[in-house]
């Protein structure tokens, strides 16, 4: 972190997050390698191959993030990756082969702060490795509509009065609008890919199942002025 306190920006201006990467097989820890060197703007610092090893080299190397390719239904091994690295303060994505498992409450509240596809691109990985490391919850849209909303709701974390960073007011204030991500991006500047986090992190902290309804909940806060 530098002295303007952004995660992983360099003095010359540019974004530059440190990621840890691990896997049980080399080969995937290979791939995801290899899927990050197309980001000119993240860094890998590290990898492991399990927990312990992950904790280890997260305490050493302290990187912004962890990317991990795992099997989504290997739940006490997601459980005990998320939590080693949870301990660090190291919030973990992973690229998972298969669908969401079914105690993503557990594993967020342990540590996991993303689950992307396995067919996910570099664009995508690195979108949800920058919303990760600034506080986002980050699941894949195919993941969203297979969860039930209680279980989406869980993505939430504890309520409080106003969970909205100054980011996702922003994003908000497009929804109601009625403004599809790719606008929304182009309004604010970022990505379509980071459009659509905010939006699913907006969703999940308004326990909303849609668009609408997080309007709708939003206004009844007074959030948003309709």
């Amino acid at each position: 972190m530098d002295a303007t306190g952004v995660p992983g920006r360099e003095a010359a201006g540019e974004p530059l997050l440190s990621v840890l990467v691990v896997g049980r097989q080399q080969l995937a820890r290979a791939g995801l390698r290899g899927l990050l060197a197309e980001r000119r703007d993240v860094r890998v610092v590290g990898q492991a191959a399990a927990a312990a090893e992950a904790a280890e080299v997260a305490a050493a190397e302290r990187p912004h993030v962890a990317l991990a390719a795992w099997d989504a239904s290997d739940r006490e091994g997601i459980a005990a990756l998320a939590e080693a690295l949870g301990a660090a303060g190291v919030p973990l994505v992973l690229l998972a082969d298969g669908p969401a498992p079914p105690n993503l409450d557990a594993l967020v509240r342990a540590g996991l702060r993303g689950l992307l596809l396995s067919d996910a691109t570099a664009e995508e990985l690195g979108a949800a490795l920058h919303a990760a490391a600034q506080g986002l919850l980050v699941l894949d849209a195919p993941l969203v509509r297979a969860l039930a909303p209680a279980d989406a709701r869980q993505w939430a974390g504890p309520a409080s009065g106003d969970p909205l960073t100054d980011r996702e007011r922003e994003v908000l204030q497009l929804l109601a609008l009625g403004l599809a991500n790719k606008t929304i991006a182009r309004r604010l500047g970022i990505s379509e890919h980071t459009a659509k986090f905010h939006v699913g992190s907006i969703l999940a902290k308004l326990e909303a199942g849609s668009r609408t309804e997080a309007v709708t909940r939003a206004a009844r806060r007074g959030l948003l002025a309709l």
